[in-house]
């Protein structure tokens, strides 16, 4: 990364820093099974066409706080139209959401994602500048990439974090989903994506409770913290009942 463009980054990290110091640095979630139920009813788009991966709108008519869309454009893994859609809201830098990405996320997406039963959106929640620069990152590549390039930030967590340059590190996996320099560093410069980000945190903050990451709404069913699949199978089964691949 050349010196200007260094400069560059460090002065819209700054910038980053007062979204973060609004939040502090608690990102590890409980570790207990805590389920509560906020709001009522489910989730579900209009189109049943698969448009993993990209950015979509959110139908949350009828569930109070989360009916507040991503203001960047939701994230969404799965089809649009199924009976059980979670809302995930996580940090990049959280070591609990990276375990759910690597250890729970996969069996989600072979049991009940992959057969039409539920979807899921990312949202961020992030509590320091690196985590805030990934999810402002996740929110400038292209659409049909925003999964994928979320999914290595979780998996390849402790790599990007632990380097000596965590933005070039940043930089260099933002180049592999498609961004040149000039489009990261023009990325992190952009004020609207980040007010965006602030938007949709204090929301989540002041609206639904949301405290520590990872924190999931199952149809409006409060779940906290990197949880087994057992922990939302208790909630997903019995709004899958009847529907074709129920297991």
């Amino acid at each position: 990364m050349s010196k200007q463009n260094q400069i560059i980054i460090a002065i819209a990290i700054i910038a980053i820093i007062g979204l973060t110091a609004l939040f502090g640095t608690g990102d590890n979630a409980p570790q207990q099974v805590q389920v509560t139920q906020d709001v009522t009813g489910e989730m579900s788009d209009e189109s049943n066409q698969n448009d993993a991966g990209a950015a979509a709108p959110l139908d949350t008519s009828g569930l109070g706080p989360l009916e507040t869309p991503n203001p960047l454009g939701e994230i969404m893994l799965g089809a649009r139209n199924t009976p059980v859609t979670i809302v995930e809201y996580s940090s990049l830098t959280c070591p609990h959401c990276g375990a759910f990405h690597r250890e729970t996320l996969p069996d989600l997406k072979e049991k009940y994602i992959d057969k039409g039963l539920v979807k899921i959106y990312f949202r961020p929640f992030p509590f320091d500048p690196y985590a805030t620069a990934g999810a402002m990152l996740a929110h400038c590549v292209a659409p049909k990439a925003r999964v994928t390039f979320l999914d290595i930030l979780f998996k390849r967590q402790q790599q990007w974090i632990q380097a000596e340059q965590p933005m070039d590190a940043l930089q260099g996996m933002a180049k592999q989903a498609g961004l040149s320099e000039g489009d990261f560093v023009v990325c992190l410069k952009d004020q609207n994506r980040l007010d965006g980000i602030r938007q949709m945190q204090t929301a989540a903050a002041e609206e639904l409770g949301v405290r520590s990451t990872p924190t999931f709404f199952i149809n409006g069913a409060k779940l906290e913290g990197n949880q087994p699949l057992a922990a939302f199978e208790k909630i997903i089964k019995p709004l899958v009942v009847g529907y074709e691949g129920t297991q």
